[in-house]
């Protein structure tokens, strides 16, 4: 069966296989097997896991776990990533924020469009902390796990326009003045016209000033990590 996917990850198995965790477009996450995949013979060509391209690959479901990875080709490269430090190291996060927070052999299609998005406009040029940051908002909605900015994520009581608020991304978004005060916690200041585009518009937020920018990222951050220490995956490999 051909699908698009992405590369989550990649782990020896055996002398010469590899279990590849593949994002596909059609089946979410997808653990698969893949045979010889270490052998560096020109015959196992048809086999390519270069992670943040988009690939085209062949699966053999299986009765097991692990489906069986016949082929896999680049169709769309991002070689552009490999020159910047910086852009490869956000590519690195919001893949790992997926594998995190995605459940297996659930189909999330506008997660995989949404990691495609940030991986193009990395490979493009753009800032990484306005890709991560956008990215961050999605996966987290897309998920169920939706930051509430539009009002207090405790008591409800409704943000104004253009108003500041103070963003815990372990509560679940806005803390008005009463709520973070019971809670005693140490949460950024997020802007209010920060704010306002990101309930409105949030995938403006790419052209955002890092100054700006830096606070909702904090919590968008605290937000992801609290959303993969309660699914006990770890978003450090």
């Amino acid at each position: 069966m051909s699908d698009r996917a992405l590369v989550l990850r990649v782990s020896p198995y055996g002398e010469s296989d590899v279990v590849v965790q593949l994002f596909t477009a059609r089946d979410g996450v997808t653990p698969a097997l893949a045979r010889r995949a270490r052998d560096a013979s020109p015959k196992r060509n048809a086999i390519v896991l270069e992670p943040f391209h988009t690939l085209t690959v062949e699966l053999q479901r299986t009765s097991g776990e692990l489906a069986n990875l016949k082929s896999a080709t680049i169709a769309t490269a991002r070689t552009p990533l490999l020159d910047d430090p910086a852009r490869l190291d956000a590519a690195g996060l919001v893949t790992r924020w997926t594998r995190a927070l995605s459940p297996a052999h659930v189909p999330e299609p506008e997660v995989f469009t949404a990691l495609e998005s940030s991986l193009d406009a990395l490979a493009a040029g753009s800032r990484p902390d306005g890709v991560v940051a956008v990215f961050g908002l999605s996966l987290l909605e897309s998920l169920g796990y939706g930051l509430e900015l539009s009002a207090c994520a405790r008591c409800g009581r409704e943000r104004p326009t253009g108003r500041a608020a103070y963003v815990s991304g372990t509560q679940g978004g806005v803390l008005c003045e009463s709520c973070r005060r019971g809670a005693t916690l140490d949460v950024p200041l997020v802007g209010g016209g920060v704010l306002d585009r990101a309930v409105s518009q949030p995938e403006s937020l790419i052209d955002a000033s890092a100054d700006e920018l830096a606070p909702l990222s904090r919590a968008i951050v605290d937000a992801v990590q609290s959303r993969a220490q309660g699914l006990g995956a770890k978003l450090s490999s």
